[in-house]
């Protein structure tokens, strides 16, 4: 007689295979995912500090980076050149 339980455990054996890249797919997603908005999360703290801060970040394994916010600019705010323009009154 055939039950459920042989039937489930037969099914288990022919589909292990399945089920491995199934869940290893999902692993794979979930990670990504993680990734990402980890990443949107650094960058908005990011954008919240001010210039010339340095930020430490711990990742998964003990590793730790450094994130340093870069200063502004030294020199003119304006990109060209800061004389006047000449006067062309005399045409």
């Amino acid at each position: 007689m055939v039950t459920i339980e042989g039937v489930a455990r037969v099914a288990g054996r022919r589909c292990s295979g399945l089920w491995h890249y199934l869940t290893a797919r999902v692993q794979g997603r979930q990670a990504v995912e993680l990734k990402r908005m980890r990443n949107e999360a650094t960058m908005m703290v990011l954008s919240l500090l001010k210039p010339g801060t340095d930020f430490y970040e711990s990742e998964a394994g003990g590793r730790t980076r450094l994130i340093r916010v870069a200063q502004p600019p030294a020199g003119p705010a304006a990109v060209g050149s800061s004389q006047p323009a000449p006067d062309r009154s005399d045409r």
